[in-house]
């Protein structure tokens, strides 16, 4: 799991991305005229961190597998694809959500699709515009930190038996 990068990969579009998510939401407030706190910063990142787990880590593995088949590393392809991709995933879960929740469900799968799903709920609406910005800037952080462990990986030779 961690030779080609992966729990690197995965730990960095969680991290980044959600933290992303929150400055955009702070500094969008504050631009509004809503000055908050540095600490309301930190209290939206740990929900972002709890609640976006789930669209994020989707974000990173269907970004990271277009790439693969892409066979490229350039900053600019994963940047616009990442904007795309964010953009498209959120749209995506946006209406699974509108659909999942008009279902009669019981209250467990209620829990599981809030959670899932509470990173649509909230960019939803007038926050559409952060799922772009999001993802292309956690595309190009993913970029980096997949380029470095391809570079690695295909820079050490076999090793060959001694027999």
């Amino acid at each position: 799991m961690t030779r080609r990068g992966t729990l690197a990969y995965y730990l960095a579009a969680w991290v980044i991305g959600c933290f992303i998510v929150s400055l955009l939401q702070w500094s969008g407030d504050a631009f509004a005229g809503m000055i908050e706190p540095a600490s309301d910063l930190l209290t939206s990142y740990f929900f972002s961190l709890v609640f976006g787990a789930a669209a994020i880590l989707l974000f990173s593995f269907l970004l990271r597998r277009a790439m693969r088949l892409a066979r490229t590393h350039n900053l600019w392809i994963w940047l616009l694809s990442g904007a795309v991709l964010g953009l498209v995933l959120m749209l995506v879960l946006i209406g699974a959500q509108s659909k999942l929740l008009s279902i009669q469900t019981g209250e467990f799968a209620e829990i599981l699709f809030g959670l899932v799903l509470k990173a649509a709920d909230t960019l939803s609406g007038h926050n559409l515009w952060q799922a772009p910005v999001d993802g292309a800037v956690t595309a190009l952080v993913l970029c980096l930190v997949d380029r470095a462990f391809t570079a690695r990986n295909e820079g050490a030779e076999p090793k060959q038996s001694p027999a």
